[in-house]
């Protein structure tokens, strides 16, 4: 776990180096730096963008999005100041809160929708096949990394950098199909689009669902997060992001075929490849829209983070992360049930 406990030490000194200067941090009221992906897990980002609810919600403040292709991107920027808010992943999330103490959960976003595909003609059909293989997640040390090596151990296998056989790399969605096709790579965990697309093309076949390595009620793939200084400087401005989120995910509850045409136009321009409908489609069938923090997943995630060695300290008091008197607020507004977190 060497690669993957570097990732957190860096992050570390990174919240130490950042920790003399809060300006940056503090951005401005005047326009909101937001950080998404070109993955269908961000499509309240996405369709909140493309519709102009984020737009309107917002106003008079600017929404400024800025395109990253993992949670660990992401993360870096939010410590350093360079966004205020974004998109990402339930470990990133866990990470950057550990370490730091400076960000916070404040709405989710999506559930489910990741897998591990495997590469058709690969010959793998089980955990076993798997030995001396190739595999890609977005970043080492993001979401779908700490899913992949959980489910490895679980059936008795290690990543090279654990000393065991499998090796794990780095790989954009917009890279996948070229290095599928030229045998680069033997699969991917990664989150929907991808592997509906790859399934689509005829180059992939799903060897795990990760919805079935848990509970009913699903797993958080994206939550809403903010820089918890920014959040104290522009309270209002928060308060109108988590508004928007939810109105967001609202419409693509309400009207999914308006909602899936924008997240296709979206995707493409944060650097996703071109899609059929169908392909999105079926990939938004794998996934659930919702506002619902999931505490059970935070707290999973960070048990196994722990378990696999990225995260030496106790990861008891991680439920901290929350701060959903924001997302209340907005939900009283609109005669919906709050949201709780345990403890």
């Amino acid at each position: 776990m060497r690669r993957l406990f570097v990732l957190v030490v860096a992050l570390g000194l990174l919240a130490t180096a950042c920790s003399g200067s809060e300006a940056r941090a503090r951005g401005s009221a005047e326009v909101l730096r937001l950080g998404v992906f070109p993955t269908l897990t961000h499509a309240p980002a996405h369709v909140g963008i493309g519709s102009g609810i984020f737009a309107d919600t917002l106003a008079p403040t600017r929404v400024e999005v800025h395109t990253f292709n993992s949670g660990t991107e992401a993360g870096v920027a939010l410590l350093s100041g360079s966004i205020d808010a974004s998109y990402m992943g339930p470990w990133p999330a866990i990470s950057l809160y550990l370490q730091s103490g400076k960000v916070a959960i404040v709405s989710g976003a999506a559930v489910g929708g990741a897998s591990l595909v495997v590469r058709r003609g690969s010959g793998i059909a089980s955990p076993d096949d798997l030995h001396g293989k190739r595999i890609a997640v977005p970043n080492v040390g993001n979401t779908q990394d700490i899913a992949l090596r959980t489910w490895l151990h679980a059936n008795g296998l290690e990543a090279t950098d654990e000393g065991g056989d499998v090796a794990i790399t780095e790989a954009d969605g917009s890279q996948l199909l070229q290095l599928f096709r030229a045998d680069r790579l033997d699969g991917a965990w990664v989150p929907e689009p991808y592997p509906t697309y790859l399934v689509a093309e005829g180059v992939g076949e799903v060897l795990v669902d990760e919805s079935e390595l848990w509970p009913p009620g699903g797993f958080l793939t994206a939550g809403l997060v903010v820089s918890t200084i920014y959040m104290d400087a522009h309270p209002d401005v928060v308060r109108r992001l988590v508004e928007a989120n939810v109105a967001a995910i609202r419409f693509a509850q309400a009207s999914p075929l308006r909602a899936q045409a924008i997240a296709e136009r979206r995707l493409v321009w944060a650097g996703a490849p071109a899609m059929d409908a169908s392909v999105i489609a079926s990939a938004w069938s794998r996934l659930s829209f919702t506002w619902e923090p999931v505490p059970s997943t935070i707290e999973q995630v960070a048990m196994d983070a722990h378990a696999l060695g990225a995260l030496e300290e106790d990861p008891g008091p991680v439920l901290g992360i929350y701060r959903l008197d924001p997302l209340n607020a907005v939900l009283d507004d609109e005669s919906l049930p709050p949201v709780e977190v345990p403890g």
